[in-house]
This record gives structure tokens, C-alpha cells and sequence, in this order.
């Protein structure tokens, strides 16, 4: 038996990308599965999807601004009405505005720390009583790479994938006490419409940059919210998907200092590729 079988999970920013794959994925898995992200025609498609995918679920959605605290309460406390219960919350949402620090508007900065750092701690805060008095329960906070190593042109970015990770390293002991678990997911890039919109304002160099990676590939919605699910059923502390991924984690860890190094030459490397470019 799948061990998502008649579990009930919520997935915030569940209605595209990442968070709309993990959630067919586990709805097919034999999960109830409710959603949550702000535009409500895009939640209505994938409650569709979802009861399309597994009909004998109880899916729904609930739409909300993870930067709202008391928005965030009141659709936390309806989507624990209609859904039941809750043993799995996934928050994913987030967004990238990649440019270069000297260009950028602190109002990026803002933004970005609104929805994908205090987005989790928000809806984080909303259910921990719910876990801390049922006694179980898992919760998966989704970073990024750029959560622990930094890339050239997203200062903004990892700066709030890093408050993530730093945030679900105390949480996880404090509510290890009471029997949940805590995850912290790391995505590599992957196809989905958030990183179409990324690209739209990604500077010459970063597009140079990341083309020419030899250390991480593009992975599909599909395949990082399968791993998810693995993750997360296995109580995984650290989670990210293939060798890639992981050489990159341990050789950063390990080897900080030349980590660094092969970072700058790469970087050097595409910022002279665009220069002889024009």
C-alpha cells in the first residue's frame, strides 16, 4: 500500500509547475489533495485535473496571498474543514526575478522575501497547532539549489531560499518533539511556467551561465514531484533529485573554498562569452 493511501495533503502554490505535478502525483498515489495559490481559475483547473486523476478523493482549493497572515489563517482553517484533517502540508510558492544586484529594485527584494520565505513561515504557523496536537504529520518546505549555493544574478532569489533552509533546520527540532516531520526540498531547474517567466528578465550572462552548465541538468514538474513524494514518505531531511543535484550539495559542503572557485571561473567564463558577443 502506497504510503500516501488515504492521506490528507495540501499543497500551497499547487496549481502550477511543481506544486500542480506533486499534486496529481500523490492524488494518483491514493491522497486527498487541496490546493492553494491566489488565482482561482487556475485552482478550479487543477481541482478538475485532480478529480479526473483520482475520482474517489476528497480535492479542493483554497485561494489565498501567502503574504497575508490573516488570509492565510482563514484559508487554512477552511481548507482543514473541507478536507478533514491535514498529514502532509508541501509549500512550494515562490517566484524568480533574476538580474544583477547593481540593477536591481530593493522592492524585488521585498517581494520575494514576502512570498517565498515569510509565505512558508506563514502558512508553517497557521497549522503547526493542527500537527503539534495531532501528534504527527509531515511538512515539506521546497527551496531551491540557489538555497544553498548562490548563482551569479539571483541575489534576491537565494537570499529567501536560504532563509527557508535556516528556518526548516529549527522547526524541524522543535516539532520533531511532537512526532511531524520536516522536509527541506531543493529543486534543480526544472521545466515549468515559473521558469518561462524567470526567463523573461534573465540578464545575457546568467542565460550564458546556465546553458553552459556541466554540473546540473533541466528536469521535468513530473519527475522532481515524484521524488518529492519519495522524499517525504522516507522522512528525508535533505532532499534533491539525481547524482547531479547531490555532487553539487557534498562538493559545496565538503569543499567550500573550491566550490567557490569553480563558481567564479564558470561565471568569468559566460560574462567574457557575452562580451565577444556584443
Amino acid at each position: 500500500m502506497s504510503f500516501y493511501s488515504g492521506k490528507k495533503v495540501f499543497i500551497v502554490g499547487g496549481s502550477k509547475g511543481i506544486g500542480r505535478a506533486t499534486a496529481l502525483d500523490l492524488a494518483r498515489k491514493g491522497a486527498s489533495v487541496w490546493v492553494a495559490a491566489r488565482g482561482q481559475a487556475a485552482l478550479d483547473e487543477t481541482v478538475e485535473a485532480l478529480k479526473q486523476a483520482a475520482p474517489s478523493g476528497n480535492h479542493g482549493s483554497v485561494s489565498m496571498d501567502v503574504g497575508n497572515r490573516q488570509a492565510v489563517g482563514e484559508a487554512c482553517d477552511r481548507m482543514l474543514a473541507g478536507l478533514g484533517g491535514l498529514d502532509v502540508l508541501i509549500c512550494n510558492s515562490g517566484f524568480a526575478l533574476p538580474s544583477l544586484f547593481v540593477d536591481s529594485d530593493p522592492a524585488d527584494f521585498e517581494k520575494m522575501m514576502t512570498v517565498n520565505f515569510m509565505g512558508h513561515v506563514n502558512v508553517v504557523h497557521a497549522l503547526t497547532p493542527h500537527f503539534v496536537q495531532q501528534g504527527h504529520g509531515d511538512i515539506c518546505l521546497v527551496s531551491s539549489m540557489m538555497g544553498f549555493l548562490p548563482l551569479y544574478g539571483y541575489a534576491a532569489y537565494s537570499a529567501s531560499k536560504f532563509a527557508i533552509v535556516g528556518f526548516a533546520e529549527s522547526i524541524r527540532q522543535e516539532l520533531k518533539q511532537h512526532g511531524v516531520r520536516v522536509t527541506i526540498y531543493y529543486p534543480p531547474t526544472t521545466e515549468t511556467p515559473g521558469l518561462e517567466k524567470e526567463n523573461e528578465t534573465k540578464p545575457p550572462a546568467v542565460w550564458a551561465l546556465e546553458s553552459d552548465n556541466n554540473f546540473t541538468k533541466t528536469y521535468t514538474a513530473e519527475q522532481v514531484a515524484n521524488h518529492i513524494a519519495g522524499c517525504i514518505s522516507k522522512g528525508v531531511v535533505h532532499g534533491m533529485i539525481g547524482a547531479d543535484s547531490k555532487f553539487v550539495y557534498n562538493f559545496n559542503r565538503l569543499l567550500p573554498g573550491i566550490a567557490r572557485y569553480v563558481a567564479d571561473m564558470e561565471v568569468t567564463s559566460a560574462i567574457k562569452k557575452v562580451a565577444q558577443k556584443g
